[in-house]
């Protein structure tokens, strides 16, 4: 990197760490202060109007107001709403000057970020919310400014129009998708990006999983992330992956394991001692571009840490908690079942969504692991009556284990130096193929879906069939009623105090 990119990359962090500074005071006090302000305006409002004794009167004098620990309530508050409203002006103003330079600063390092699946998507949508934060900031100094001349002039007709643009400015903060626009840490803008662009089959389970859920932003550090490990890789770790496959990479099993390291951590079933332990088995944790808690270290900061992944995690649970299902199905199967698991010609295990909106996508998994050395051609048949498409006919070409055979007697969860389930369920999932589906569903209340796997004549090997409750998304239908009653309000508000007039 030459003098100028890295100048370069210096401005675009240092203006994603203010913007991220923003967003963290937008998401907590910002939001608070946008939400429950305008509702104690107008309540002051309505409290002062009163206590120049005729509410029908258009002026008053401000110098009677004979509560002063309410008029200095007022102050402070409005005060408050108008430094809040130049803070969600400047968020929405430096959300987008830090979105164009890092999509000019990646295309100029030859990696258009813009080309991305998803990408679209995820700028519509965050332009979307920054326009909407631009339009209600706006808003919500207009309605300041007038609340101030109603106060000072004592004229009450400016009092109710600005407790009309209050509730209007309210309104729309509730069609906010959300407020969390963190261009700089991991996955910050996952609210505005759902996994709807994803592979169809996945030769490496958790990894690929975890990749296809980054939002685009994001995604660019992964492979920095990948290169990164690939280099501190432990050597005696590298020597067993390549004499048990030798045509595979050893850095694809390294981080089926790290992340399923992870996972168990994230689960407190491993300690941070063995967590540790664990970790030196496969890469060298001394290294200083990777700590086990803070990640890996590139662009000047740490990226990926553990907390990163956590959330990651969380964020996996919410659009696709089918995938950790399987990885714990496969651990409990490994536990009680290792001798049956090590005879079976083919392991398969399924999960979908148990709960979906109707105006969403169910996520169907399938895990294949071949337990012959050579590939084998299986197919795939889903059954959906409910949803579309409501048949999917899939051949697959299932990896084989190679060299690698699956213990037939019990082993740890951990081990320093064994054999333990750790191992065996990383290599598992790297040597296994997933198919991932999305399926559309067309009808409400509870659907059912079946699952067959077939030989290539079309004879069944296994099925298994599953529920799915597709129901409405009332928490958005919540938002936009709350939102259509508080503009309404506003609107009803300048109307009130209009009609008279008009009709006399």
């Amino acid at each position: 990197m030459n003098e100028t990119s890295e100048k370069q990359l210096e401005k675009i962090i240092k203006i994603e760490k203010k913007q991220v500074l923003l967003t963290r005071y937008i998401t907590t006090i910002g939001k608070l202060i946008l939400f429950l302000f305008p509702i104690i305006l107008v309540i002051i409002t309505i409290l002062t109007i009163f206590s120049t004794g005729d509410p029908a009167a258009t002026t008053f004098d401000p110098q009677e107001l004979d509560n002063p620990v309410l008029t200095a309530l007022y102050l402070i508050i409005l005060g408050l709403y108008f430094i809040n409203s130049l803070l969600l002006l400047l968020g929405a103003f430096m959300t987008n000057q830090a979105l164009d330079l890092r999509i000019q600063y990646e295309r100029k390092r030859g990696r258009p970020i813009d080309c991305l699946d998803g990408f679209t998507m995820l700028t519509n949508n965050v332009l979307r919310v920054v326009k909407l934060l631009q339009i209600i900031a706006i808003v919500c100094i207009t309605s300041v400014v007038l609340f101030f001349i109603m106060l000072f002039l004592g004229n009450l007709t400016l009092g109710y129009a600005a407790m009309s643009t209050a509730l209007v400015g309210l309104g729309l903060a509730f069609l906010i998708r959300s407020l969390n626009l963190n261009m700089h840490d991991v996955n910050g803008l996952q609210d505005f990006f759902k996994p709807t662009t994803h592979q169809i089959f996945l030769d490496n389970l958790f990894a690929e999983i975890l990749a296809n859920h980054l939002d685009p932003v994001t995604y660019l550090k992964w492979d920095e992330l990948v290169n990164g490990l690939e280099e501190i890789l432990n050597p005696t770790f590298v020597k067993q992956i390549k004499e048990q496959e030798q045509d595979e990479l050893p850095i694809t099993f390294a981080l089926e394991k790290i992340f399923f390291l992870y996972y168990l951590h994230y689960q407190d079933v491993l300690t941070n001692q063995q967590l540790e332990q664990e970790f030196k088995e496969v890469i060298n944790i001394d290294s200083e571009n990777f700590d086990i808690e803070k990640g890996f270290f590139m662009e000047g900061n740490w990226y990926f840490s553990a907390m990163d992944i956590y959330k990651l995690f969380d964020f996996i649970k919410q659009y696709n908690p089918g995938f950790f299902n399987i990885i714990d199905r496969l651990q409990l199967e490994l536990a009680d079942n290792i001798s049956r698991i090590a005879k079976d010609p083919i392991y398969m295990d399924s999960s979908a969504q148990e709960i979906v909106f109707n105006n969403g996508q169910a996520n169907i998994m399938v895990f294949l692991y071949n337990n012959s050395p050579e590939e084998k051609t299986y197919r795939l048949r889903i059954e959906a009556p409910g949803f579309e498409p409501k048949t999917t006919l899939l051949n697959l070409e299932v990896e084989g284990r190679g060299s690698f055979i699956i213990p037939d007697k019990p082993i740890p969860l951990t081990s320093n130096n064994d054999t333990d389930i750790t191992k065996v369920l990383s290599i598992m999932l790297e040597n296994g193929d997933t198919a991932w589906l999305t399926l559309e569903p067309r009808k409400k209340g509870e659907q059912t879906i079946q699952i067959f796997l077939e030989n290539e004549e079309g004879k069944i090997i296994e099925g298994k069939t599953r529920n799915i409750i597709v129901t409405a998304n009332t928490k958005d239908k919540m938002k936009k009623l709350s939102s259509l009653i508080s503009v309404i309000s506003g609107f009803a508000i300048a109307l009130s105090r209009m009609l008279p007039s008009l009709l006399s």
